[in-house]
């Protein structure tokens, strides 16, 4: 558990750093086909830059840190695992940085809860190179459908 509370530091902490270096401007629309995960496309024309921008960098920095889970000794052991380490990562960035409530944007968490459910499963068991590499394309396809 410990190491779990210290990759979610150091993520919490590169995510804050890069929000200091990246210029202030507003973030370029992209264009609706571009959106990789469908069932994100309502929600992304509904957010703001600034929680759009945030979420596109936290599923980012999710999907580099999964990819990088050592096998030998992972950082995040299991699929129960994985679903603290991308709830953590959400409270973090939703209410910690951007400072939002929940329900903001009505059925968004129950739609990316689902997507993660569907791409690791329901059961808790210990977390193999198919199922990692899974859940980083898909927190790097989320991370691309709302930039």
């Amino acid at each position: 558990m410990n190491r779990l509370v210290l990759c979610l530091a150091l993520a919490a902490s590169f995510f804050f750093y890069r929000q200091t270096q990246q210029p202030a401007g507003p973030v370029a629309p992209v264009a609706p086909d571009a959106v990789v995960v469908p069932s994100l496309a309502k929600y992304r024309s509904q957010m703001t830059t600034e929680d759009r921008t945030a979420l596109a960098q936290c599923y980012e920095i999710l999907s580099k840190s999964v990819a990088a889970n050592p096998v030998d000794d992972p950082v995040i052991p299991s699929t129960a695992a994985l679903n603290d380490v991308h709830r953590a990562a959400l409270l973090f960035v939703w209410r910690g940085v951007l400072g939002n409530e929940p329900g903001k944007y009505e059925g968004l968490r129950e739609v990316l809860e689902g997507l993660v459910k569907d791409t690791i499963g329901e059961a808790d068991v210990p977390l193999n190179p198919a199922v990692q590499k899974d859940a980083a394309t898909l927190f790097n396809n989320i991370a691309l459908s709302l930039r």
